[in-house]
């Protein structure tokens, strides 16, 4: 007799129960699970909550030391750094070093900055190292001091990586070693800072911790130059008088020297005069020749000296009378003058 199949109707009953059995069972999960997160995000809320007005606050108080208002910032910095804020610590600790809205205090200074710079605030390790180095507000300790560059530099922070830099670079605190000079030089440099740019330059150029490379000591030159640096400025108008690095370009140069000078750079002065007596670069014009010998001259540079003497001795008392307006009038910091009425 043959058997009818699927004939276990308990077997598809049990597995439609079961299906609804787990469907009752997924609701009660999802309920407990919907639960736990609504307790969650209620916890959630009650820590968020504080943790959001103290960056407020932080925000706040930054704000207003940026623009001056130093009792706001006070008001919103003391209250959390007395609750061991390492933010407001690092801020109240650096309006104590630069005198901002507060007597300058060192001493005070250093304390604040010491609880900030223990929570590895990068900043307040920064300025503590700065104190230490300097010895304001405690004792100078230059091992101290590299202690705490260090600890800011890696975790980053630019400033203490061309501190450090510097450490290494003259054997303060640190046996002198070029090499790893170069290296936080290098590191500072990749962020901008000014002056690692053109401390870097200069060890490319003399191959100082580096291999010797002219390319690279122009690249981080102009980088350094292009940020105002005076001394950046003329050591690109060098190399491009002398082809170092960079193609032999006088017109460049006289740019660059241009800029150097007139920020009062005698050398620049002196280096630009020899250029527009020569018309190398620019038009002859040994007025202004004249000039910029007798600017680098009252800054005391012996060739600014010897260029003046030289160019007076091509020139009428006219253009020597012009000459010498032009040079009493200029004021560092202002436009080099570049017409005069009496040459040709």
């Amino acid at each position: 007799m043959l058997r009818k199949k699927f004939h276990h109707q308990k077997g598809w009953i049990s597995m439609h129960g079961t299906t609804k059995l787990k469907g009752g069972i997924f609701k009660r999960v999802e309920k407990m699970i919907f639960l736990k997160k609504l307790i969650t995000m209620v916890v959630l809320s009650f820590l968020l909550s504080p943790l959001s007005v103290i960056a407020s606050s932080i925000e706040e108080g930054r704000e207003a030391l940026e623009n001056e208002n130093y009792a706001v910032a006070l008001e919103n910095f003391r209250p959390l750094a007395e609750e061991g804020n390492p933010d407001a610590q690092a801020f109240l600790g650096g309006m104590y070093l630069s005198g901002r809205g507060v007597d300058q205090n060192f001493e005070k200074a250093a304390d604040w900055l010491k609880l900030a710079a223990d929570q590895d605030d990068a900043i307040a390790q920064n300025n503590l190292g700065w104190l230490y180095q300097n010895g304001r507000g405690v004792p100078r300790d230059f091992q101290e001091a590299m202690r705490w560059y260090r600890q800011a530099a890696e975790q980053g922070m630019a400033g203490a990586q061309q501190n450090l830099a510097l450490m290494y670079y003259y054997g303060k605190g640190v046996r002198r070693n070029y090499s790893e000079a170069a290296r936080w030089f290098g590191l500072a440099s990749e962020q901008g800072l000014v002056k690692a740019q053109e401390y870097l330059g200069t060890m490319y150029f003399t191959g100082k911790g580096v291999a010797n490379n002219h390319e690279e000591a122009a690249r981080w030159h102009t980088l350094a130059a292009e940020q105002g640096s005076r001394g950046a400025q003329y050591s690109i108008a060098v190399m491009y008088v002398q082809g170092s690095g960079v193609e032999q370009n006088y017109g460049t140069a006289a740019m660059w020297y241009r800029r150097a000078a007139s920020q009062g750079d005698k050398h620049a002065l002196s280096n630009l005069s020899s250029l527009y007596g020569q018309g190398l670069g620019a038009d002859e014009n040994i007025v202004l020749a004249y000039v910029y010998a007798s600017l680098a001259a009252d800054l005391g540079d012996h060739n600014g000296v010897e260029n003046r003497d030289f160019a007076a001795s091509l020139l009428n008392s006219g253009q020597i009378a012009e000459g010498q307006r032009l040079a009493e009038e200029w004021q560092v910091g202002t436009p080099l003058p570049t017409e005069t009425e009496t040459w040709p």
